[in-house]
């Protein structure tokens, strides 16, 4: 199967949080299973620790190296999520840009997203989760 991790998920794996679940660790941890993380996860780390809502034990730099000893692939940004972004419907309670391009990405690279983030239910059309 193929996953792309939303972007606490991510977090959660390689900093070995506790919240993240058995069922996500097992999927993730499964070497037949191929697992992905966007670049705009990356973006959105960096945004969120340079305007002080996001507090981290590593620095990105460490988070990242992480991210390549775990194996999990890297998915560059690139047009064809931002064209899918178009078509991406626009939920009043939902504008979060970061988690609809996690949506447009996981829909152009026909993949689950790994999240507990309950508003991804809202694009259950274009895409499946599980947690």
């Amino acid at each position: 199967m193929r996953y792309l991790l939303d972007t606490h998920t991510v977090l959660w794996f390689v900093g070995r949080n506790n919240r993240l679940s058995d069922k996500a660790r097992g999927l993730i941890e499964d070497p037949f299973n191929r697992i992905m993380v966007s670049a705009v996860s990356l973006f959105e780390i960096s945004i969120k620790v340079k305007i002080g809502k996001l507090n981290l034990d590593k620095s990105l730099e460490e988070i990242y190296q992480a991210i390549q000893e775990t194996l999990i692939e890297e998915i560059p940004l690139s047009t064809s999520h931002m064209l899918a972004y178009q078509n991406v419907p626009l939920i009043a309670d939902h504008r979060d840009p970061f988690d609809r391009l996690i949506v447009a990405t996981a829909t152009v690279e026909q993949t689950e997203i790994i999240t507990l983030d309950p508003k991804f239910q809202y694009y259950k059309d274009p895409v499946k989760t599980t947690w």
